[in-house]
């Protein structure tokens, strides 16, 4: 257990982007969407373990494969968490030049150059059904992260057989699987069009977007009691305050000639635009 004493979430974000990415203090806006993401990470662990301080004494030492690592945001967090003494497997099939304004490589490199926290890492570039079956050592991990990688997956049964990967390769260790995903919920009426937006992206995916199916909790829940999982704890951040909500409408915006479902659902986005978009609800639970 760490004697540590845990900064304020908004200090321990702008702290660690000092530390990953040192020259987005001169860039107000990007370093601002950066501190943002950060602080979103940082309340995710809260909500998986009740509060930051639990989740640093739960995860200090540990090993933790995340899946779907991307451009590292829910990385550098749990880089931060594990501490020196431990790892994380940060996992993600996209290619390294996918992404903007920062390609996977270049977010990757900088992170593992620029700061202490870099070395903590290993990044694995490949499916992770693949990696979990091919690399024994991977099973032998605590925790299981995936946090907003769910939509970006091909089909739900893939997820189904994703679940069943982890856990076969978990065997008798008592890892826990840690989610958290858009839920489909909105506590807030500006964040209608995030809503409306994603479903528009899964009725009718873009080929370089980020969206590929609709899921909500409780299929995600099914899909993992299915392979084995047992439900644990669940709590929700509402409507936090990050761009994901703004991002999301402007990459909908580009299916404007769409027929069927997805251009209903593009009407019902426009129709609820109405300032800056919040985002959804965001679930989190913890599988045992």
């Amino acid at each position: 257990m760490t004697n540590t004493t845990i900064p304020d979430i908004n200090d321990l974000a702008a702290s660690l982007i000092q530390q990953t990415n040192p020259s987005l203090s001169s860039e107000p806006e990007p370093s601002r969407i950066a501190i943002s993401q950060t602080q979103h990470r940082l309340n995710l662990l809260a909500a998986w373990f009740g509060s930051l301080e639990a989740a640093k004494n739960a995860l200090e030492g540990k090993t933790v494969i995340e899946i779907g690592c991307g451009q590292g945001d829910m990385t550098v967090a749990l880089a931060w968490a594990v501490g020196s003494t431990g790892k994380v497997d940060a996992i993600d099939p996209a290619p390294l030049d996918y992404g903007s304004p920062e390609t996977l490589r270049e977010a990757q490199n900088r992170i593992s150059s620029s700061s202490r926290l870099g070395g903590r890492v290993d990044w694995i570039q490949t499916d992770p059904i693949e990696a979990l079956e091919q690399d024994a050592e991977l099973g032998a991990t605590d925790y299981v992260v995936l946090a907003h990688s769910l939509l970006y997956m091909r089909s739900t049964a893939y997820i189904g057989e994703l679940f069943k990967a982890v856990r076969s390769a978990a065997g008798p260790a008592s890892t826990q699987l840690l989610i958290a995903e858009w839920g489909m919920r909105v506590s807030n009426e500006s964040a209608k069009a995030h809503l409306y937006a994603v479903q528009a992206q899964a009725a009718r995916p873009l080929e370089s977007g980020n969206v590929q199916l609709y899921l909500e909790p409780k299929a995600t829940r099914e899909l993992a009691i299915n392979a084995g999982w047992k439900e644990g704890e669940e709590r929700w951040i509402e409507s936090p305050e990050v761009d994901d909500g703004a991002w999301e409408v402007a990459a909908a915006r580009s299916l404007a000639d769409t027929g069927g479902a997805a251009r209903g659902l593009l009407e019902d986005m426009e129709r609820v635009v109405d300032g800056p978009t919040r985002c959804m609800d965001v679930w989190t639970s913890v599988l045992h």
